[in-house]
């Protein structure tokens, strides 16, 4: 999967933590993949990724990048056609247009991901981090800065401030284009199967719920499950 970058990249919302990682106890699921060699792998996980960087500037050019802790059981696929919203094929295009086409493809994605913090927010040596103290918030947090629900303010200064002050609110979602793979096959194959056929899906989250389920005596939630739904889009020009 190649994710196109260019000088002009969108700048994304939001501030904070780019990406959620997990303790290593929970990671730490066995599997067995017969007729390789060793007896013992790791399960491979899927992500969601951010299409473009949250900023141009090199220091902080990176994606936001929601790491799944369980891959969801089930992952439902549709694609329709639309007659009033079509992407022209590349072929009847003119060679001078160089644009990319960042409208729906008629198609849907639809899948839930459990993320569950009780390691971190029953270790002791965890209460410091981010993870120990706000649970599944972090992940969530992640989650919001990737469709765009955490938009950076700047407020203008007031009387007797020498400048503006800044910080995260909540926003609305926006159509932020995102990534979205759910595994990787024993060999890549790419001259045989397309990015689709690849469990690989280009698209915008077009809404999340979100439930949590399990709480600690301070209400930081431990645990909970998102649902999410993704519009396909056309990845001409991504790959």
């Amino acid at each position: 999967m190649a994710d196109k970058k260019t000088d002009g990249a969108v700048n994304m919302p939001g501030k904070g933590i780019w990406e959620n990682n997990f303790d290593p106890r929970i990671r730490s699921i066995p599997s067995y993949l017969p007729g390789e060699k060793g007896s013992n792998f790791g399960l491979m996980r899927g992500y969601m990724v951010t299409a473009f960087p949250k900023s141009s500037k090199a220091k902080t050019s990176r994606f936001y990048m929601l790491n799944f802790l369980y891959n969801p059981s089930q992952v439902h696929v549709s694609h329709s056609t639309d007659a009033a919203n079509q992407i022209m094929p590349p072929y009847t295009r003119s060679d001078l247009d160089e644009g990319v086409p960042l409208v729906a493809a008629g198609g849907a994605l639809e899948f839930e991901l459990l993320f569950d913090r009780t390691y971190e927010m029953s270790d002791p040596t965890k209460f410091n981090t981010i993870e120990g103290t706000y649970g599944v918030m972090a992940d969530i947090h992640v989650l919001y800065n990737l469709v765009g629900i955490n938009t950076s303010q700047e407020a203008q200064a007031t009387d007797g401030e020498d400048k503006p002050t800044s910080g995260n609110v909540i926003g609305i979602m926006q159509m932020s284009p995102v990534w979205i793979r759910f595994g990787q096959a024993r060999h890549s194959f790419k001259d045989k199967l397309p990015n689709l056929s690849r469990m690989e899906y280009f698209g915008y989250v077009n809404s999340t719920d979100i439930t949590y389920t399990h709480f600690t005596q301070r209400m930081m939630p431990s645990r909970c499950a998102v649902g999410v739904r993704v519009t396909l889009m056309s990845s001409y020009g991504w790959v």
